[in-house]
């Protein structure tokens, strides 16, 4: 079925590693490639129709091929997913809290410069949440705990 079609290309930063998965390459693969140790390299494709190779080229102007394709589609559509991949930008445990720490920070600053604004007004806070009216108490008539422990207006 269409819906449950496998990735032809599939690529995943785990760490400081980037692994790929190229079914459609010749042989099928799966590429581990270390970031950190090389950290200056270019992702290049070279060949001719039919004859496609996926790969790096050093910071020496060396070629190192990754996967062979004997088409040009699916030669980039893996060139593209790597590509995709190394683009995103990564985002540290630290620099990723520090973000959701500011997020909410900003959250709290807003709600409190509301409040102020609100009571700046004049306004007593309990306009916020008006009272429903006197409460009848019926002897003998159960009623929610929220009506009868509202406090006088």
């Amino acid at each position: 079925m269409f819906w449950n079609r496998e990735k032809q290309v599939e690529v995943k930063r785990v760490g400081s590693t980037l692994v790929a998965v190229f079914r459609t390459s010749t042989p099928h693969l799966i590429w581990k490639f270390d970031l950190e140790r090389h950290h200056s390299f270019t992702l290049a494709m070279q060949g001719e129709e039919g004859d496609l190779e996926l790969g790096v080229t050093s910071t020496k102007g060396e070629f190192y091929p990754i996967a062979r394709f004997t088409s040009r589609e699916d030669a980039d559509e893996a060139f593209r997913a790597v590509q995709k991949i190394l683009m995103k930008k990564k985002c540290g445990w630290f620099a990723c809290m520090m973000k959701w720490l500011g997020a909410l920070v900003l959250l709290c600053l807003i709600t409190i410069l509301a409040g102020v604004m609100y009571v700046g007004r004049g306004l007593p806070l309990s306009a916020l949440w008006p009272a429903a009216g006197p409460v009848h108490i019926h002897n003998g008539v159960p009623m929610p705990a929220d009506q009868v422990l509202q406090p006088p207006p």
